[in-house]
């Protein structure tokens, strides 16, 4: 068996869609099922394998407690393999191991209490940008892409009522969010300083000799400003992912994190302290900009979290 292995790794290499990585994966999965061969049926040849021996292989990984996406990604190797050899693939029809999507990561309250401390710690140094984008991603639960694409125009705040207004959605989607208090607050806060922005570039320009750039304009410039420019899709998450470091969370911290915690939030207010009945799922749908709501239908998982607290076994904070 040995043999073919070699021979099929030189065939691989010629394929211009593989890397170098999967190569290499593909020819270990291969020899590792050629040592259990050698250990379990000695003499066998590799035309002599059988749909039997291949359930007992994939039995072995499942006691030695390889993870699923390995166990599974072994069956597939083998199957490409054993295409390769004269007569039946005894992989070609082997059930692969099912795997169930987890939850998708959501922050508990505690978390989200944490990383808001850490936001409104730093107003003082980033004039209140991180605590602006913390909440419009946990309290309206757009995408990190539409964020960055934001204009001023897109968001509009008063005192009583806010709206954020995505143009170019996913699927260049239109949708309207409405925007509770918690997140209208900080916007406020910082399209007060947006505007002093407006002047300090319009400054830069003069004293350069530039046309001041458009994006910088008031009031219908981008919304979201770096040092540089425009805060671009990268400074955005590298922003959220400090607040994670600063609030000392055990994962990392991502804008999408922030989304999911909005939807979880809907779904489950008990969670988060709530006292309103949960959000119809068509309702999260349409708010999140999903296309098909079994999209939205993962947010009804129940992660290992959610388990602990329902049956009372998670620890208090």
């Amino acid at each position: 068996m040995w043999q073919e292995i070699a021979a099929w790794q030189e065939q691989l290499h010629l394929r211009p869609d593989l890397s170098v990585k999967t190569v290499a994966l593909y020819t270990q999965d291969a020899r590792r099922f050629a040592t259990w061969v050698q250990q379990e049926h000695p003499g066998l040849k590799v035309g002599e394998v059988t749909p039997t021996d291949a359930k007992s292989y994939r039995d072995h990984l499942l006691a030695k407690r390889y993870a699923p996406t390995t166990i599974n990604r072994a069956l597939i190797s083998l199957m490409l393999f054993f295409d390769t050899i004269d007569g039946t693939n005894p992989f070609r029809h082997l059930t692969m191991i099912e795997i169930v999507e987890p939850a998708p990561v959501a922050l508990s309250k505690t978390e989200w209490d944490a990383v808001r401390r850490c936001a409104e710690a730093a107003a003082r140094r980033d004039h209140g940008l991180a605590l602006a984008l913390a909440t419009l991603f946990r309290y309206a639960g757009p995408r990190v892409s539409e964020v960055a694409a934001l204009q001023i125009p897109d968001v509009q705040v008063s005192a009583r009522r806010g709206l954020l207004i995505i143009r170019r959605g996913k699927g260049l989607k239109h949708r309207e969010i409405p925007l509770v208090q918690e997140a209208r607050e900080p916007l406020t806060a910082y399209l007060a300083h947006r505007q002093y922005l407006t002047e300090c570039w319009r400054e830069r320009a003069r004293v350069r000799g530039e046309a001041v750039a458009a994006w910088s304009s008031w009031p219908d410039g981008h919304l979201f400003l770096g040092q540089r420019g425009p805060l671009a899709e990268r400074g955005i998450r590298e922003i959220i992912a400090k607040l994670g470091q600063a609030a000392k969370l055990a994962s990392p911290l991502g804008p999408h994190d922030l989304r999911h915690t909005f939807a979880k939030a809907l779904l489950d207010p008990a969670a988060y302290g709530l006292d309103r009945p949960p959000m119809p799922l068509p309702a999260i749908q349409q708010l999140l900009g999903h296309a098909d709501i079994s999209t939205t239908t993962i947010y009804t998982r129940v992660s290992a979290d959610d388990l602990a607290r329902m049956m009372g076994t998670e620890e208090a904070p």
